[in-house]
C-alpha cells in the first residue's frame, strides 16, 4: 500500500551506513541567482526492491543556478531519485562546470539509533563484487570530478565510457539509483494568459473518462475577439493557459500546445489532441489509452450558451514527446465546456478503502487509511476544489502533519487541500481515491472529515470514524461538527489565530465540546 516501498528500502539501505564524523551537509537551497529551468532527457537505473531497474525519463524537470556567490549549483543530480537536494560545483576551462564528489545528496534519520544517516553521489563503474554484478566508486579525487557542458542553452554530462553517476552509502556500497547518460535544454516557464481587454470564465467540463463515465472538472476559459484560452486544466498546473483561434464557430488549438512546470511531481506538462490506442501493462497485457495526434485540437463554440464542445480527446500529459500511460494525467473524451454557477455547500462524507497499521519496529512502516473524497454536495451541486479540504482524526484528535516528519511540507498543515498530494506521504491514485501515511500508532479508531471551507466558513461532510479493532474496520456513527472556535489564554475569541498559544474548540451539533491547547 506504500509509495514503492520507499520507506521501508531506504530504511534497510541505510541501515547500516556510518556517520562520518563531521556530518555531511545536504543541500537543500542554492544560493540566489541566475536560475534556468531544463527540460531533461535520461536513462539509468532506480532502486526497486533493492535491485537496479533500468530507467529512462523525459521532460523531467530541472533547476540549474549560477549563484551570485560565484558557485553552479545541479538541483536532483539523479533523475530516478528525487530528493530535492542540489550539489554545488564551480565553471572550469571553457563551458565545462565540474562538481567534486562525492556529495551528500540524501539523508535519513534511523528509527532505532536516531542518528542521521546519508546517501552519496559518485561517480561510479562496473564491477564484481561477492560473484556480483554490481558497480563501485572510481578510486582517486581526480576521479570523482563530475562534468557537464553547458552550450547554447543545452546542458549534456560527460562521463567515461562504462562509467555512470550514482547514490552510495557512506562505505561506497551502491543503492541502485544511477544515471548513465543525459542531456537537458532550456525550457522557460509558460507566460500565456490572457489579455486584460478578454473576458474570463469559470468553467465545469463534462467528459468521458477512460472507463466510460461522466466526470465534471472545474477549468477557465477566456475569448478576446478570435483568440480563445484553456486555463486550470489540471490539478498541478494550475494559472497555466493554451490559446486557439476562433474561425466562426470553430475553435482551433495547435496537436500540443505547452502547458507549463509541474512543481509537484517535477515535470513539464503539455496538451494534446488524442485518439484512442492501445498500451501495454508491465505483464504484456493489451489496454485502451489515449494516444498522441498529429492532427490539431477542435472544438465547436455556442455563443448563445457560451460553450465549447468537442467530438474529440483533449489529453494532459508529461513531456512533448512521450505519450506513455504513466505519463498521462488527464483525459477528457467529447468535452463540453460551460460557464459554472459556483454555490457554498458541505461535501458529502468520504468513504474508506483500506486501512495499513503503523509499525515503529526499525523494520516497519507508516500506518495509512486509503479513501475516497467527493466533490460533490448531497444536493449533488459540483463544488469547487479550491475550497475543499479534509482533515485525519486518529483517536479522535484532529492531527496536524509538520515538516519535520513530513519532508515534503514547508509549513505545517491541518485543514489537507483536495488538490494537493506528494506520492510520498499524502497519494493521489485519481481524481477522487487518496491515500494519507501517518507515524503514529491507532489504539481505537481512526477518522476523515471533508470540508468547504471559504474564510470563516467551515461546512463539515461529518466526521467518518471506523473503529479498529483486531479484524480490521468497523463503522462507526460519524459525528457532525458544526463549527470550531479559537481563544487565546483569557479567554477571548480569535478569528484568525496567528502564531501564539490558543484554545482550541470543537463544537458537534450534539452539542458536546472538545478543547485543546494548541501552539502555531
Amino acid at each position: 500500500m506504500k509509495k514503492l516501498c520507499t520507506f521501508f528500502l531506504f530504511s534497510v539501505l541505510f541501515a547500516t551506513m556510518a556517520v562520518a564524523q563531521d556530518a555531511p551537509t545536504v543541500i537543500t537551497q542554492p544560493a540566489e541567482g541566475n536560475t534556468i529551468n531544463l527540460y531533461r532527457t535520461t536513462t539509468g537505473f532506480e532502486s526497486v526492491y533493492y535491485h537496479g531497474v533500468p530507467h529512462k525519463g523525459t521532460g523531467d524537470w530541472q533547476r540549474l543556478v549560477f549563484g551570485n556567490d560565484g558557485a553552479v549549483y545541479l538541483e536532483n543530480p539523479i533523475n530516478s531519485f528525487y530528493g530535492k537536494t542540489w550539489i554545488k560545483g564551480a565553471r572550469t576551462e571553457g563551458d565545462t562546470i565540474a562538481f567534486q564528489l562525492p556529495q551528500a545528496i540524501f539523508s535519513e534519520k534511523d528509527v532505532s539509533t536516531g542518528e542521521l544517516n546519508y546517501g552519496f553521489l559518485y561517480c561510479i563503474h562496473a564491477a564484481k563484487q561477492g560473484g556480483k554484478d554490481t558497480f563501485v566508486p572510481n578510486e582517486g579525487k581526480e576521479n570523482q570530478v563530475l562534468k557537464y557542458v553547458w552550450r547554447n542553452d543545452s546542458l549534456i554530462m560527460v562521463v567515461k565510457e562504462g562509467e555512470m553517476i550514482g547514490m552510495c552509502r557512506a562505505n561506497g556500497a551502491w543503492t541502485s539509483y544511477a544515471e548513465a547518460t543525459y542531456k537537458a535544454t532550456r525550457k522557460d516557464d509558460n507566460k500565456l494568459a490572457p489579455p486584460a481587454s478578454a473576458k474570463v470564465w469559470d468553467g465545469l467540463v463534462l467528459y468521458m473518462d477512460m472507463a466510460g463515465k461522466s466526470q465534471l472538472y472545474p477549468v477557465k476559459y477566456a475569448i478576446d475577439g478570435n483568440d480563445v484560452y484553456l486555463g486550470d486544466l489540471s490539478a498541478n498546473v494550475k494559472g497555466y493557459w493554451i490559446k486557439g483561434t476562433k474561425n466562426g464557430t470553430t475553435v482551433t488549438f495547435p496537436p500540443t500546445s505547452y502547458l507549463g512546470i509541474d512543481r509537484t511531481t517535477a515535470c513539464y506538462v503539455y496538451v494534446s489532441s488524442a485518439v484512442m490506442g492501445k498500451g501495454k501493462n508491465e505483464m504484456g497485457n493489451e489496454f485502451d489509452k489515449a494516444c498522441m495526434n498529429n492532427e490539431p485540437l477542435v472544438f465547436t463554440y455556442d455563443a448563445e450558451k457560451n460553450s465549447l464542445s468537442t467530438k474529440g480527446i483533449l489529453m494532459v500529459h508529461k513531456s512533448a514527446d512521450d505519450d506513455r500511460s504513466t505519463y498521462i494525467f488527464d483525459t477528457y473524451r467529447y468535452a463540453l465546456i460551460n460557464q459554472w454557477d459556483k454555490k457554498a455547500a458541505a461535501p458529502m462524507p468520504p468513504k474508506p478503502t483500506a486501512y495499513q497499521p503503523y509499525d515503529p519496529s526499525p523494520w516497519g512502516g507508516p500506518g495509512g487509511l486509503q479513501f475516497m473524497l467527493s466533490y460533490y454536495s448531497a444536493d449533488f451541486d459540483y463544488l469547487d476544489p479550491a475550497h475543499l479540504y479534509y482533515n485525519l482524526y486518529i483517536d479522535g484528535e484532529r492531527q496536524t502533519f509538520v515538516p519535520a516528519t513530513y519532508k515534503n511540507l514547508k509549513t505545517e498543515m491541518t485543514d489537507i487541500p483536495y488538490t494537493f498530494y506528494d506520492q510520498y506521504d499524502f497519494y493521489r491514485y485519481d481524481e477522487n481515491s487518496r491515500a494519507i501515511y501517518f507515524y503514529k500508532e491507532v489504539k481505537e479508531k481512526v477518522g476523515i472529515e471533508a470540508l468547504y471551507i471559504d474564510g470563516d466558513k467551515r461546512l463539515s461532510s461529518g466526521i467518518t470514524e471506523y473503529q479498529i479493532s483486531p479484524t480490521g474496520i468497523n463503522f462507526a456513527t460519524a459525528k457532525q461538527i458544526e463549527r470550531i472556535e479559537f481563544y487565546d489564554l483569557s479567554g477571548r475569541i480569535i478569528s484568525h489565530p496567528e502564531k501564539g498559544i490558543y484554545v482550541q474548540t470543537t463544537i458537534y451539533t450534539d452539542d458536546s465540546r472538545v478543547s485543546k491547547k494548541i501552539v502555531r
